[in-house]
């Protein structure tokens, strides 16, 4: 972990590479998920190829209890870097500047090719795209056009974080640490893991059955009663110590639950249609299907998160560092190139050569494009400001490399 006065005396924020890796290697995942959709056998996706791998679908389900809201503390701990240097009213600014911009430029310029390919495959539309623009904004998707797919995140990101400034900054204050670190204490004991995970695990059931009509899987609603949980005590690891020695204990613990639940969960579904053979959520079944959904959750980031301190602390250099701040705009960016690939693959028969060629093939051709384009967005100092990143400009006053990591 290294900071560094710049000549203008101001400090720059110690690297954290666990964080720099635990961004890089979750963005792998959300890529390659999004890589296998088209030949997921237990969704609907945009695209969807003849070919079927239930493997490829085990693939889609594995991350699915853990990585958004992996990603959602990895913003929480960042918030806390953030409040370090701004009042709670820079801070807001800087997030509807940093979130909205990018935001905004995806739903109207990235979402619609998207929305517009999937119209034609399913023959209804079949105009050009700037003849299908005015028609994007027609109904909600996906009975409708208007949509922000995978941008969905940064909708929910930017609504935390601009509703829990005034929270946040409330837990910076003295009595706000106080506070967490009473909530900290029974964490750190032999039985700190269960006061960890029980709550997450009441959310998750009570989520499903509150919205029982929700197709969970297909919508990632399963996540999203535990994003703000996770966006806080992300918040709260990094604001307490105490929280963070609980990390340390109790990681080795949690990775054994949290593989053993996920492997339960991969096994479940693994004979057959995931979405047909979902228990009611208000019976047993389903309580303890979403219980257990909730506790891998959790258990995953107690050890994502905790695993990390001791084995990914290490600082790789300004690689790494370079990388990570590139997960915001490769973010943004993959899943339309993932999306026109696997159409075009789709309309000129090219997952004929079999499931494994065309799912390499896809992914290898996805990755090096989504490369390319954040390579030209880092580079080109517009839009570097459109999508989220430090100005290069205000860097190079500071003495410091321009990083983004406070973003995702």
């Amino acid at each position: 972990m290294r900071s560094a006065v710049t000549p203008t005396g101001y400090r720059s924020e110690p690297r954290r590479a666990d964080l720099d890796w635990l961004r890089v290697l979750g963005m792998l995942a959300v890529f390659l998920v999004h890589a296998a959709e088209p030949f997921n056998p237990w969704d609907t996706w945009h695209v969807q190829s003849a070919l079927r791998s239930k493997w490829l679908g085990e693939l889609v389900f594995f991350p699915a209890p853990w990585i958004m809201p992996l990603f959602m503390a990895l913003a929480g701990e960042a918030a806390w870097l953030a409040l370090r240097h701004r009042s709670p009213a820079r801070y807001a600014r800087e997030r509807l500047l940093r979130l909205g911009l990018p935001l905004a430029l995806g739903i109207l310029v990235l979402v619609p090719p998207q929305v517009w390919v999937e119209r034609r495959l399913q023959g209804r539309f079949d105009g050009s795209l700037l003849a299908f623009y005015p028609h994007f904004f027609e109904g909600i998707y996906p009975e409708g056009n208007f949509a922000w797919h995978n941008l969905w995140f940064l909708v929910f990101l930017l609504a935390f974080s601009l509703a829990t400034a005034p929270l946040l900054a409330a837990l910076r204050r003295p009595a706000g640490r106080r506070l967490l670190a009473r909530l900290a204490a029974p964490c750190q004991g032999p039985a700190g893991l269960a006061w960890l995970v029980l709550p997450a695990v009441a959310i998750r059931i009570a989520t499903a059955t509150a919205a029982p009509r929700f197709a969970p899987l297909a919508y990632d609603w399963s996540n999203r009663g535990l994003l703000l949980p996770a966006f806080l005590w992300g918040f709260a690891v990094a604001a307490e110590p105490g929280f963070a020695a609980a990390l340390d204990r109790h990681w080795r613990l949690a990775l054994v639950v949290a593989a053993a639940v996920s492997v339960g969960l991969c096994a479940w579904a693994w004979p057959g249609d995931v979405l047909a053979r979902l228990p009611a959520a208000r019976s047993a079944g389903g309580v303890l299907l979403w219980g257990g959904y909730g506790g891998a959750s959790w258990c995953w980031l107690v050890a994502l998160l905790g695993g990390a301190r001791r084995c990914l602390a290490r600082d790789d250099g300004e690689a790494l560092q370079r990388a990570s701040a590139l997960v915001y705009p490769f973010y943004v960016l993959h899943h339309g190139v993932i999306v026109g690939l696997a159409a075009a693959m789709v309309q000129r028969g090219a997952d004929s050569a079999g499931l494994p060629v065309a799912f390499l093939g896809l992914a290898a051709a996805s990755l090096a494009i989504s490369l390319g384009l954040c390579w030209w967005v880092a580079a080109w100092e517009p839009l570097r400001v459109v999508f989220g990143l430090r100005s290069r400009r205000r860097a190079a006053v500071r003495g410091t490399i321009p990083l983004a990591r406070d973003e995702l």
